[in-house]
């Protein structure tokens, strides 16, 4: 965060103010020699945000595949390299033009090849509806920098009783997804007994990543989009948008929930 001086209007007078806003980082990610990429980020929990990232793009199965890890910066540019064991073998896999810019719910093709390697989440998981709606008040005094700011995503992931596990943020939706993933791969490798919640809306490509590291519960105050809701029904991750005040709207496998 980064304090700057400026000149508001309010109550029909100009006056001298500071204003707290948020900084951009741009992260290079170089993989072993083959592949590199630049992400736009928010410079805290960068190496968590990796380890994430590698994690819920299917770079990575596991933190102990990751050999190497260097971080440099200097002033707003963050070069971090890897090296992935065995890594030239997934490449046909993960093959990607990364020269180009993606939407971020992808293409038709690389929607079905992707899914066409995932598995559907197993369990038969039963949370109670209140334990839902406590999430509301477990976040209610983490989210004061985008009060601050108006300029950030939150993501966090909770048990099946609501105690919060971690929490991140960033100006990426996406990155913060991947930050408190990174920050539990680093700690713990399960993810198939949390739940995240995500101040954003849904959009398939969350769900993918939620599905490659097996988190069966997606919560949001906002709303999902088509795609997300087709791939949640048919993956069996259970899909929750507009959790607000005493409500939520439940979107795939309602089962989960109970009374």
């Amino acid at each position: 965060m980064k304090k700057v001086k400026i000149v508001r209007f309010k109550n029909g007078n100009l006056e001298s103010a500071e204003d707290l806003i948020t900084e951009e980082y741009i992260l290079h990610l170089k993989i072993n020699p083959e592949v590199s990429f630049d992400v736009i980020i928010t410079p805290e929990l960068i190496k968590e945000f990796v380890y994430g990232n590698l994690y819920t793009e299917g770079f990575i199965r596991s933190k102990e595949e990751i050999k190497k890890y260097n971080e440099k910066i200097k002033d707003n540019l963050i070069n971090v390299t890897v090296q992935i064991k065995d890594f030239s073998r997934r490449l046909d896999f993960l093959k990607k033009n990364y020269n180009i810019v993606w939407t971020e719910c992808g293409s038709v093709p690389e929607i079905k090849r992707l899914t066409d390697q995932i598995k559907s989440i197993e369990g038969k998981i039963k949370i109670n509806a209140q334990n839902v709606l406590n999430i509301l008040d477990e976040i209610k005094d983490k989210i004061e920098l985008f009060k601050q700011t108006g300029a950030l995503h939150y993501a966090f992931l909770f048990d099946y009783n609501t105690k919060l596990k971690i929490y991140s943020y960033d100006i990426g939706r996406h990155n913060a997804v991947d930050k408190v993933v990174g920050s539990q791969l680093l700690v713990d490798q399960r993810l198939d007994d949390k739940m995240l919640y995500i101040t954003g809306r849904i959009s398939l490509d969350i769900i993918l990543k939620c599905l490659r590291v097996k988190i069966p519960i997606i919560i949001s105050r906002g709303a999902p989009l088509d795609s997300a809701v087709t791939i949640a029904q048919k993956y069996n991750i259970c899909l929750i948008g507009f959790l607000r005040g005493k409500r939520f709207n439940i979107y795939s496998h309602p089962e989960v929930i109970v009374q």
